[in-house]
């Protein structure tokens, strides 16, 4: 009985400390390219990417992919991506926690490069 109580004592400790699951879920954040626009033409050999990032409750970096290959890990608004050849492109945006993980909210964008 007494290891049950410091089980609940324990739980409660957390939820106080961390907040609730159901919490977490409604503060996941969020995250949007704003730059280049989705079907865009730009000009090389270097693109300004601008995000709009929310961390939500656990977000602290997001991780950039271009054409499904990882290129960055980006903390603030704005990315330069530098020799990208001409042609089409796909970013993918992905919120990330400290450790890493992937968390969910995401954004795409494709684009030509001429």
């Amino acid at each position: 009985m007494k290891r049950l109580a410091v089980i609940y004592i324990l739980f409660g400790a957390f939820l106080w400390i961390y907040g609730s699951p159901a919490a977490w879920a409604q503060n996941v954040g969020s995250v949007v390219i704003t730059n280049p626009t989705d079907g865009a033409t730009v000009h090389g050999p270097i693109i300004e990417l601008d995000l709009t990032v929310d961390k939500g409750a656990r977000g602290d970096a997001v991780h950039l992919y271009v054409d499904g290959r990882f290129e960055a890990i980006v903390k603030g608004n704005r990315y330069r991506l530098k020799n990208l050849p001409p042609g089409p492109h796909r970013i993918d945006a992905k919120l990330a926690t400290r450790r890493h993980e992937e968390i969910g909210p995401s954004a795409s964008v494709t684009f030509t490069v001429e």
